[in-house]
Order: C-alpha cells, then sequence, then structure tokens
C-alpha cells in the first residue's frame, strides 16, 4: 500500500497545524477524504485508521485529514479542506467526503463551497449541521473563534448552505444521540430536499454520540457502548451509495 503525508502549511502555505495523509495511488479508484470529528477540538481516533482501513478493504483509495484544532478557529479549517479537495481533484477524478460529528460539519463545508463541483458525494456520519439550533456548542464554540456573531453562525450552517450543486448526500445518525441532536441530519435531509438534491439517510433509533464504525474498533477510549451490530450496517450502505453515485455519473 502506496501513502503520502503532506503538511498543509508547507504544501499550501495555510497557517495551522494540519495535514493529509494519502493511502493508495490508483487514480482509476474513487478516494474518500475522511474528517474525523472531535468538536474541532481534538481528532478522534475511532474515526480516523479504522475508517480508513475499513474502506481501504473495499478497494477505494483513502485520504484522512488531520485537520487543525483550537486554538485554530476559522478560516483555518475551511482553507484545509478546500486546499485538499483541490490537490486531490489533480489526481482522483471522483472524490467523495466523508466526516463525523464536527468533521461532518467540515465535509458538508467542503462539499458547499468553491470546490463543490470537484465532489461527487458526501458521506455524513452523526454530523453537525447547525451552528444555530441544536448545534453542539463547543463545535460552534471552536470552529467560529472570534466570529462567533449570529450572521456566522447562520452563514455556516451547513442547511443554509445547500443549493442545487450540492453533491449526492448519504447521512446516518441515531436517535438517542446526546451530544449531536439528530435534528441536525432532519435539517439537512429538508434542505437537500427542497434543492432536490440525491440523499440517502438512516435514522438508527438507538445508540450514543460518536459510533464511528459500530464494530470493535469503536470499543476503544472507553466507549464499549459504541458497538452495535445493526448501526454497523451504515458501512455497506455508504458503499452501495458510492457505487450507485459513480453508475449514475456514467
Amino acid at each position: 500500500m502506496e501513502t503520502r503525508h503532506l503538511e498543509l502549511k508547507t504544501e499550501f502555505g495555510i497557517d495551522g497545524q494540519g495535514s493529509l495523509d494519502i493511502f493508495n495511488n490508483d487514480s482509476s479508484k474513487a478516494l474518500i477524504l475522511i474528517c474525523p470529528g472531535g468538536g474541532y477540538h481534538h481528532l478522534s481516533p475511532r474515526e480516523s485508521l479504522p475508517v480508513v482501513n475499513k474502506f481501504l478493504s473495499f478497494g477505494y483509495n483513502c485520504a484522512l485529514l488531520k485537520y487543525s484544532v483550537s486554538p485554530y478557529s476559522y478560516p483555518t479549517q475551511l482553507n484545509e479542506i478546500n486546499a485538499s479537495i483541490k490537490y486531490l481533484s489533480k489526481i482522483y477524478k471522483n472524490i467523495f467526503l466523508m466526516g463525523f460529528s464536527a468533521g461532518g460539519h467540515l465535509a458538508s463545508l467542503g462539499g458547499t463551497d468553491i470546490y463543490s463541483s470537484l465532489v461527487k458525494g458526501m458521506i455524513l456520519c452523526y454530523p453537525v449541521i447547525s451552528l444555530n439550533e441544536y448545534t453542539h456548542l463547543g463545535t460552534q464554540t471552536n470552529f467560529l473563534g472570534s466570529i462567533n456573531l449570529e450572521e456566522n453562525r447562520k452563514k455556516f450552517s451547513i442547511n443554509n448552505r445547500v443549493n442545487k450543486l450540492t453533491p449526492p448526500t448519504f447521512i446516518w445518525c441515531t436517535r438517542t444521540d446526546e451530544s449531536v441532536s439528530y435534528q441536525n441530519t432532519l435539517m439537512m435531509i429538508e434542505a437537500l430536499k427542497k434543492n432536490n438534491v440525491y440523499n440517502e439517510f438512516i435514522i438508527y433509533p438507538n445508540g450514543p454520540h460518536g459510533m464511528a464504525l459500530a464494530d470493535e474498533s469503536a470499543t476503544i477510549e472507553g466507549h464499549e457502548n459504541c458497538k452495535d451490530e445493526e448501526v454497523a450496517g451504515w458501512v455497506n450502505n455508504a458503499n452501495l451509495f458510492i457505487q450507485k453515485v459513480l453508475k449514475d455519473e456514467k
């Protein structure tokens, strides 16, 4: 397996501590750009390499965006994902964005910003969508930093950024998530529906926040309650979603 490591500050001149790890280099296959969660405060290990390895097993290329976290705030993370999309698009024709929790917010920022046309699809896992109602306060505070004003909370709420050119989206969450309300997912679904954007979604009835792959890899760091056979099914459903989007592109 070929891997490549890029320091985003060195490569693109972005003021931050972000980096990009690229796994495999088969430009004939799709690439999944993965953004772990962590409230823009840290990056969850359970949503990083285990996810990379799972989707490598399906035959995809993967890239892991280790984006900057607090004390860095906007626009650092948006610059990092935009630079990553632009760079990767020169190598891979089919790029999918995948994000967990706050990483879902960042992934969907990338999918609704200046390089959205380079993105084939998004996979959003219990994402933070709103920076207003139903938000995750840590995500809101750490991302906006000194510009945490009403106008910016509205501007960077993803449901307000969706338009008819937003890429197809797969989104899932659990109804009992106490950290990021499932209302975030409902707001995103409604925005996608309003703009006639193809979407698939699953709202599982039970499960805590941060279930990651919901398999054995999700139980580390004292998260034994994150293993759930039903929820783990999201991975295969996401794979089918990717295959459908790729087929429709032909």
